[in-house]
């Protein structure tokens, strides 16, 4: 929920209010509904082994998850975009990126949601969808969303972003994968770990 306050309060009190756009705003609720979702939605709706989480985990996320919604809040909010950007390709295909991604991850991460009753504790093949292919498209579908971010952005800030999360999913999806290959005999040995027949 900090992301949500501190992305907002940096658009807003260091962007340059006189030059933002209908673009500037597109973006600003992109990143807010992402959020959002992320900080009250997610929690509520998802069922987890345990409730905890390592110290570890919190504290490593601590100075990027300072950082990069503060250089991203103030490119979306400085950033002059042209009165036609709404026609300009990198503005349609990220936009397009980004619901596709949006939509891959929540349909992913409802998929998880159900392998688990309630209160169960029991581990199960994910099967359909992408889970078809790839062992996790619930970070596939993020990532997709930050790619087309950084590309409708067209910014340094929400390339940082991208490469900041790329680093993140792409060892938790190889452990993740690796996980399901040891726990599961009958694990599909075609399914890859994040990018479809790729990786």
């Amino acid at each position: 929920m900090v992301l949500f306050f501190y992305f907002r309060e940096v658009f807003f009190l260091v962007g340059d209010v006189s030059a933002q756009g209908y673009a500037n705003y597109v973006f600003l609720v992109l990143w807010l509904l992402h959020y959002l979702h992320r900080a009250l939605i997610h929690p509520w709706v998802m069922r987890y082994s345990s409730r905890c989480v390592p110290l570890g985990i919190t504290l490593g996320t601590v100075l990027p998850n300072l950082l990069y919604p503060a250089t991203n809040g103030d490119w979306t909010g400085s950033a002059e975009y042209d009165d036609n950007y709404y026609y300009d390709p990198r503005f349609i295909m990220g936009i397009v990126m980004y619901v596709v991604g949006y939509c891959i991850n929540k349909h992913a991460d409802l998929k998880l949601r159900s392998l688990r009753g309630r209160g169960g504790s029991a581990y199960s093949i994910p099967r359909g969808g992408l889970f078809d292919y790839i062992s996790c498209p619930n970070y596939f579908g993020e990532l997709l969303e930050w790619l087309g971010w950084t590309i409708a952005t067209w910014s340094l800030a929400g390339l940082v972003w991208l490469l900041f999360t790329m680093a993140t999913f792409v060892p938790r999806a190889r452990h993740n994968h690796q996980w399901y290959q040891q726990m599961f005999e009958d694990y599909p040995s075609q399914r890859k770990a994040l990018v479809p027949f790729v990786f």
